[in-house]
């Protein structure tokens, strides 16, 4: 009853979060099933928990969990025994439950009338898919562009000579300075889809002993990956 009374005083905020506004600005259009599937909902213990990318679970809030989209994604959820639907935004991973293919806050089970049963069969379809995901953490493989450290120099004029090498043959070039006082010479901004291409021409430049970190548009807590040799 009390968790109740909690959503009842929450269900005016329901309407205005930020991922429904989103989802109601793109234009109509015929939608394809993305996946069909059975629907969990989390609540307790997990309210005030990180999620997976980063953010606070907030269970009377819109969101949910999906285990392959990006987050940012925002996915129109149809309950296909009441024909409900909520527009929700992907912030978190799971379900890890065999079989269910998407995990909805307590606030987005509510609209869709699935707090009872528990689970339901839905429907997703895909609204809005962000060309880089929204993740605080900056985690491999939640990202799509790559920062690829080549080297750290003590001196600066040698890092300066690297990085416009590394312009010369059509990469973009970055420099950080460490706590230790070295200069990183990185390329940055690498594409997903071209990471390999870059690993390659970066091996022919004799840079074979490099360091892969993801990178968002925006910055963030950069992910490494092992050395490749």
């Amino acid at each position: 009853m009390a968790l109740m009374g909690h959503a009842l005083r929450h269900q005016t905020l329901v309407p205005v979060i930020s991922c429904i506004l989103l989802a109601a600005a793109v234009q109509a259009f015929a939608l394809e099933p993305y996946e069909t599937g059975i629907a969990s909902w989390y609540g307790e213990p997990f309210h005030g928990n990180l999620t997976a990318n980063g953010e606070v679970y907030d269970m009377y809030a819109i969101s949910a969990a999906h285990q392959e989209l990006p987050f940012g994604t925002i996915v129109r959820v149809t309950n296909l025994d009441t024909r409900m639907t909520v527009d929700v935004r992907i912030n978190d991973r799971g379900p890890f439950v065999k079989n269910r293919i998407i995990d909805l806050s307590y606030a987005a089970a509510v609209e869709i009338d699935m707090i009872g049963p528990g689970t339901a069969l839905v429907t997703l379809e895909i609204l809005y898919m962000p060309e880089v995901p929204e993740c605080l953490y900056n985690r491999l493989p939640d990202v799509s562009h790559y920062r690829i450290q080549v080297g750290a120099f003590a001196d600066e004029l040698r890092a300066q000579a690297v990085a416009d090498r590394l312009a010369a043959h059509g990469l973009i070039p970055g420099k950080e300075l460490s706590e230790e006082g070295l200069h990183r010479v990185f390329a940055r901004m690498v594409p997903k889809e071209a990471l390999d291409e870059s690993l390659a021409l970066l091996d022919s430049l004799g840079f074979s002993s490099v360091l892969i970190r993801g990178e968002t548009e925006n910055g963030g807590v950069p992910a490494e990956l092992p050395p490749s040799n």
